[in-house]
């Protein structure tokens, strides 16, 4: 469930580099600290049977929570200290009065039905929507590490520690039921996917494991493609974008998805089309992201007119109609 950080569409925030402590010397008690997250495998189909619990996957940024005696700090993946940028969450955390505490979850902004819209969280600053801290795993708690206790043991203390949570505060619900029906509702509502975690698995710091598995439910659409970006005698990403009545309107420019030999089979399809007037509107443009197009980076591109189509997977739009983490699927016609 990670993300990036505040101000970059990577979302971590210019991290410093933290000590992998997972725990302290044999001849002393465990205190709180920063423990690195466990990380998730991204599957194209997820596990089913009754050892899996499942969870709705939050679309922000990852947080440890620590809580040591009248102190509360947020820690970003990498061990960046968030405790400034979420001073309410933080203030929470201080105030729960259930011991020493390190807890895993996700930063979340929710929009106006209760969903988690990482555009807005990237917008906090001029958003409104309230954003709150959805726990899923306690790792520590009162001098006692909890990373070998198996997934269902430490949920049940979870749940305990829950039960005094208010907003910001949040339990991540877990789902013991029939993945079928669970994932079609998920779709309905317009979440972002499902996590599924095995309930027999411990908690292995900074790593990747089988024993967690996510997916994504991606949007597909077609858009035009107006021009690539130059390498070498090939392309780095092909810059795409939509009518809008008689307009064309850059949303993206798209690297993933290409096989080596895919590349090649679409630039010589593309290499017919090159012209010298770029088909866009409303371009350059100003780097809020660090991912904008603008005049120094137009002068990379080599533009295309405006008559093949792709056909593109991605999580969503922004609120101004650019895609999230887009990737080539296909040519089209």
């Amino acid at each position: 469930m990670s993300r990036p950080c505040p101000g970059s569409e990577s979302p971590h925030l210019q991290e410093r580099s933290f000590p992998r402590v997972q725990r302290a010397p044999l001849s002393h008690k465990p205190r709180p600290r920063f423990i690195e997250p466990m990380e998730c495998k991204r599957v194209a189909k997820l596990p089913e049977g009754e050892d899996w619990i499942y969870e709705i996957k939050q679309d922000g940024y990852r947080a440890i929570g620590l809580v040591d005696g009248n102190s509360a700090i947020l820690y970003s993946m990498s061990g960046h200290d968030y405790s400034s940028e979420f001073r309410h969450i933080t203030f929470a955390l201080k105030n729960l009065h259930q011991g020493n505490l390190v807890l895993d979850g996700e930063i979340v902004s929710l929009d106006e039905r209760g969903r988690a819209r990482f555009q807005q969280l990237q917008n906090r600053r001029s958003s409104k929507r309230p954003i709150v801290y959805y726990i899923f795993d306690v790792l520590h708690r009162n001098e006692r590490d909890m990373l070998t206790l198996q997934l269902d043991e430490r949920r049940q203390i979870l749940e305990e520690i829950g039960s005094h949570f208010s907003d910001p505060l949040r339990l991540n619900p877990i789902f013991r039921a029939a993945l079928g029906p669970l994932v079609h509702e998920v779709k309905r509502l317009g979440l972002e996917g499902v996590v599924a975690k095995r309930s027999g698995s411990i908690y292995i710091p900074g790593r990747q494991s089988d024993a967690w598995q996510k997916h994504r439910f991606n949007r597909e659409a077609e858009f035009v493609i107006g021009g690539y970006v130059q390498s070498g005698r090939n392309f780095s990403s092909l810059v795409v974008g939509e009518y809008r009545g008689q307009d064309l309107h850059y949303v993206k420019r798209v690297a993933a998805g290409f096989m080596p030999s895919l590349r090649e089979q679409v630039f010589q399809a593309l290499r017919p089309l090159v012209t010298a007037e770029c088909p866009f509107i409303i371009l350059p443009e100003r780097d809020r992201s660090g991912h904008g197009l603008t005049a120094a980076k137009m002068k990379e591109c080599v533009w295309l007119k405006p008559e093949r189509r792709c056909e593109l997977e991605f999580v969503e739009r922004t609120q101004s109609g650019r895609l999230r983490h887009a990737v080539f699927r296909q040519l089209v016609g």
